[in-house]
């Protein structure tokens, strides 16, 4: 008897669980509307730059790569330590 009317119980809620999602779901149709909308809309977007780079024409090699940066350095250091040396040093207060 216990178990019949444990399955009962069990029947009654998963019932009302179903009942509930399709509440809900019929209530959120609009929302549920708006999201397929935009994945599809995504999805052509996505169609559509696949198709625009494909048919692009390749990037010439030079450009492609970057050359690395050249920093001019000073050969003669004295200079600017001569320069450095003639400012007058400050003495924390």
């Amino acid at each position: 008897m216990l178990a019949l009317v444990c399955s009962a119980l069990f029947a009654a809620t998963a019932a009302f669980a179903a009942i509930s999602v399709f509440v809900t779901m019929h209530g959120r149709t609009g929302q549920i509307r708006a999201l397929l909308a935009e994945y599809r809309a995504l999805q052509r977007d996505r169609e559509f730059l696949v198709q625009v780079t494909s048919h692009g024409s390749p990037a010439p090699r030079g450009v492609a790569l970057a050359q690395p940066r050249r920093v001019n350095h000073r050969k003669n250091r004295s200079v600017v330590e001569a320069a450095r040396s003639t400012q007058p040093l400050r003495a924390a207060a």
